[in-house]
Order: structure tokens, then C-alpha cells, then sequence
């Protein structure tokens, strides 16, 4: 029987399609828009209906925001608006892979992204970061945008090579009319900065979320995922980090110091901004053998989703370092009001293989003399001296 497809939807002056996204707020359909000139082709996105008011502000201050930030590795916003009582964001439809999809195919195929390519990619993000970060309005006045949700979901690799960067829809800025309230965080546990945890935010929040992409790259592991949300939040503010080398012995010297400096935890000795961090990675690509453009790039993309799923990379093996844990109970947190109340969580991945990157952390048994291990003992010494004596038969006879 033959599938029928959808007809396209009419939304204003949208011809919309497929859709290619959906989140907790909001969701996203390839859509066309007629011009004299054409067809423009562009990612329609549209605020689901919504009785919480911070919704509609999250929303319409991602709008604000997006029309300031104009960079090739930032998707372009066209328009935004509201049809028919829905409000909606007209942005650059970019054809090509997350970088979320680059890392588990990779994964489970070729192994660890070489070095080159990773700091390509880590370049080009941290343009599109320093861009945002030091955004004024029209009188001059910083706008001081974190974007507070750089991971690799977000992060998309054109069929140029190009790298996109999407998604403002939890960013933060001075001028955004959307109060977060005391203790909620906005983002995903595995990238959220520790400071964060705590109440603190700023630019150099983002920059701990970029080293987290990186050693992702480096070494084909999700550095804190945990069982759970808090174990995972726990593992993000105490879990001793690993340098990306002691996973994938390849990796320079140099890069384990560039991503190793994303990740302290104080703030005050990270990078101190994204230019910084970005002049750092160029100097290392500015090395023999480091030195890739963005064909380079997309090349080695193809060729990654061109390979089969086979015998898994064998990388160092790792297990991840014991972390203090605190009894939760039902009042308020430190932070006076429930840790999770508005966290967004992705599950980690199987830890069957090299991505799962942290195998759970294995239970230790403490031997006791008990009256059932000594049975058991006693049993399997008397089965050892039978056997030794039917051997000594044997050997006789």
C-alpha cells in the first residue's frame, strides 16, 4: 500500500514541512518562504502552546537576542513574529550533523575525532562565543549574553565544513525580561558549569561547557554523565577530571593544557575569554600536522558516516574516580529552592562501549569470615584434594 505524505501546512506566509526539532517549549519544522527572488528555504520555529508566561518571555527574548547576533557560525535569524496567536523564529536552515551525532557514530566506528579536526571545530565555536559574548544593543551598552546550553545537540557541522551554532532559546543577557528563579538551572547537567550549581553565572561558563566538547572529541567519552541527575551534578562540582590524553595517549601535550584550563572549576583560572581560549587552539593548529580548513573537515565528516559499525576503537581503559555524595531530603536546598525544579537531563549513553565513556562505578564486596563463606571454602578445598589425589591415582597406575 502506498504511505501518503502530508500535505504542507500554510502558516502565514510559510509553506512549512517536515519537522526537524522539537524541545520542552518550542518546536522546529523545515519550512519554505516564496520571495521575488526565489525560495528561501529556512528552520521555522514556533513556541508551543503555553499557559506559563516564562515561556513566552524565554521566547521572545531569544528573538531580541538573535537579531544582534550576526556571525558566520551562528545560524542567521530572518524574522520572527507572531501568526495566527503562535509566536515564531524564521532562522537559517542549515543542512548537516550535530556534532552530538559526529561523536556517537564515531564512537562506535572510527574512534577518537583527530586532533586536527577537534580544533578546528573547537576554533570556530569559540568565535561564535567571543561574538556573543561581547555584544552591545544599539547605544553601545554590553549585552553580556551567555548562551548557558553549549553542547553538542546545538552545535551543527554544514555540508561546507562550516560550524553552526543554534539555539539562544536559554540564553541569558542583562536585558532579557525572563527571571530565573533562585536555584533553577537552565541547561544540561553534563555541561553545566559548577559555578553554576552554585548560583554563579557568566561568560566563562561557557567556555567550561567547550572544554567539555572537546575532550568528547579527543577521546569518544562523556566525561560526567552519572547514573542519574544528581550523580551527575555531583560528578560535575568533585569528580577529579581526567586529562584527554590519559584516555587517547595521541592527543598533544598542548591540547590537554588548552582543555584541561576550560575545565577548572574556578572560574578565575579558566580562560578568561573566548578570544583567549580561541588565539590559544590557533597557536596549536599553527603546528605541524595540526593545520585542516573546513573541506578537511567535511571531508573526514562523510567519510565518518560512510563507516560501518565494527569492532570497537580500543582506547585506555578508565574508570571514573569515587565522588562524596549527600543525602537529599524533601525541604529546600542550599539554594532555597529545589535543585531540579527546571533541568533539562540527557540520559548518557550505553556504557557498553567507548562512548559510554565512564562504566558505572563498580561495587566493591568486603570479604567476612561469615559461617557461608567458610562452607564455601571448606567445599572447594576438598574438592581441589580430590582432584589431586585422582591425578596422583593416575600418574601411579
Amino acid at each position: 500500500m502506498w504511505a501518503v505524505e502530508a500535505a504542507p501546512e500554510r502558516y502565514g506566509t510559510y509553506i512549512v514541512y517536515e519537522q526537524i526539532g522539537k524541545g520542552g517549549m518550542a518546536i522546529v519544522h523545515r519550512a519554505e518562504l516564496p520571495t521575488k527572488t526565489g525560495t528561501r528555504e529556512v528552520a521555522l520555529k514556533r513556541l508551543l502552546p503555553s499557559m506559563q508566561k516564562e515561556n513566552v518571555a524565554l521566547f521572545l527574548d531569544e528573538a531580541r537576542l538573535l537579531r544582534y547576533l550576526q556571525h558566520p557560525n551562528i545560524a542567521a535569524t530572518f524574522d520572527s513574529g507572531r501568526v495566527f496567536g503562535t509566536y515564531f523564529i524564521a532562522m537559517e536552515y542549515v543542512r548537516g550533523r550535530t556534532l552530538k551525532e559526529l561523536v556517537e557514530h564515531c564512537a562506535r566506528t572510527t574512534g577518537a575525532v583527530p586532533q586536527a579536526v577537534t580544533l578546528n571545530l573547537a576554533a570556530q565555536l569559540c568565535d561564535a562565543l567571543d561574538h556573543a559574548h561581547n555584544r552591545c544593543d544599539e547605544h553601545g551598552k554590553p549585552l553580556g549574553i551567555v548562551h548557558r546550553d553549549v553542547s553538542p545537540a546545538n552545535i551543527i557541522i554544514s555540508e561546507t565544513g562550516s560550524l553552526k551554532l543554534i539555539d539562544f532559546g536559554l540564553a541569558k543577557a542583562k536585558n532579557t525580561t525572563e527571571q530565573t528563579a533562585v536555584g533553577v538551572i537552565k541547561g544540561k547537567f553534563g555541561y553545566v558549569a559548577p559555578e553554576y550549581t552554585h548560583g554563579k553565572l557568566d561568560h566563562r561558563a561557557d567556555l567550561w561547557a567547550v572544554g567539555i566538547i572537546m575532550y568528547e572529541l579527543l577521546t569518544s567519552r562523556r566525561l560526567f554523565d552519572g547514573a542519574d541527575a544528581f550523580e551527575t551534578m555531583m560528578r560535575v562540582r568533585e569528580m577529579p577530571i581526567p586529562r584527554p590524553s590519559l584516555a587517547n595517549p595521541q592527543v598533544l601535550p598542548a591540547l590537554d593544557e588548552i582543555v584541561m584550563r576550560a575545565l577548572e572549576r574556578d572560574p578565575a583560572r579558566r580562560w578568561e575569554s573566548a578570544a583567549a581560549m580561541r588565539d590559544r587552539i590557533r597557536a596549536v593548529i599553527d603546528m605541524p600536522g595540526n593545520n585542516i580548513d573546513e573541506r578537511g573537515v567535511i571531508d573526514f565528516v562523510r567519510w565518518a558516516f560512510e563507516q560501518k559499525k565494527g569492532r570497537l576503537p580500543q582506547l585506555t581503559p578508565m574508570m571514573p574516580m569515587p565522588i562524596s555524595t549527600l543525602q537529599l531530603d524533601d525541604g529546600p536546598t542550599e539554594f532555597g529552592a529545589p535543585i531540579f525544579d527546571d533541568f533539562e537531563y540527557e540520559e548518557p549513553p550505553s556504557a557498553t562501549g567507548p562512548q559510554g565513556g565512564e562504566a558505572p562505578i563498580p561495587t566493591v564486596a568486603t570479604w567476612t569470615w561469615s559461617r557461608e563463606n567458610l562452607v564455601w571454602c571448606a567445599g572447594a578445598a576438598a574438592l581441589a584434594l580430590a582432584l589431586l589425589i585422582i591425578t596422583i591415582v593416575r600418574i601411579a597406575a
